[in-house]
């Protein structure tokens, strides 16, 4: 009865060490890449337009044909929240903070969404780079992914302590950072006096205050239908008074 009790005994001590060493996280390879949606610039067109006296006609940086931004959809959280797993004999905890988590790779079964932060590693844990994972169909994060360096493919997956409700919708990220607040370079019409069409061209500094030493007075010979060109900028006045002018822009400035 010893000999068949004591066998048992140590399966059963074995399958117990196994179960300990147990992990509730899994390897994976996230799925196809989600291209954003891009947002493209202003372009020039040639237009026709008037002015009055001391209007703005032209300002540098108007027209672009580069994209300004990106536009991608995200999974919006309102409030941070902390999540375990256990990996064999070890407790991870990390803070998965709140945030618009924008969408990064999808699978049948799902969406990754990329985390706007770093998740904080809690309790002697590391720092882990990842995001949330969706279920196809809903509107609830069940399961979390990290890797221990960013912007990798291959990461670490388990589910959530608690699943997590969150919204959908978009989010744009802008390419060029906004440093003025206002226009780079202008060119003013300043009236036509003595054959003489003036403009007044300036230019400004990042907080958008005009810049004494580059304000510069501009005097051409007018000429209706002429062909003007100034810095960068090209137009044709079709006609230019005391009070107003009608240009055509060919090249902006």
């Amino acid at each position: 009865m010893i000999k068949t009790v004591m066998p048992r005994l140590t399966l059963l001590a074995f399958t117990l060490v196994l179960t300990a060493c147990a992990t509730e996280l899994r390897s994976v390879r996230l799925g196809r890449p989600v291209e954003p949606e891009v947002i493209p610039g202003k372009v020039f067109v040639p237009s026709k337009s008037t002015a009055n006296v001391g209007d703005v006609m032209l300002t540098a940086g108007e027209y672009s044909k580069e994209a300004t931004g990106l536009r991608l959809e995200a999974f919006r959280l309102k409030e941070s929240s902390i999540t375990r797993v256990e990996h064999k004999v070890k407790t991870l905890e990390f803070s998965i903070p709140a945030g618009d988590y924008r969408l990064r790779n999808r699978t049948n079964e799902g969406s990754y969404y990329s985390a706007p932060a770093p998740f904080s590693g809690l309790n002697g844990t590391k720092r882990g780079y990842g995001g949330l994972f969706v279920p196809s169909g809903t509107s609830e994060a069940t399961e979390f992914y990290w890797s221990w360096t960013p912007d990798v493919t291959n990461v670490f997956q388990a589910k959530l302590t608690s699943p997590i409700s969150g919204s959908i919708g978009e989010s744009i990220k802008y390419l060029k950072d906004r440093e003025s607040s206002g226009p780079r370079a202008t060119l003013t019409y300043a009236g036509v006096a003595g054959g003489q069409i003036r403009f007044v061209y300036k230019e400004f500094t990042k907080d958008g205050f005009a810049r004494p030493a580059f304000t510069q007075e501009v005097s051409l010979d007018y000429k209706p239908g002429g062909l003007y060109a100034y810095k960068d900028a090209q137009f044709t006045v079709e006609k230019a008074d005391s009070t107003h002018i009608s240009f055509m822009v060919h090249r902006p400035l």
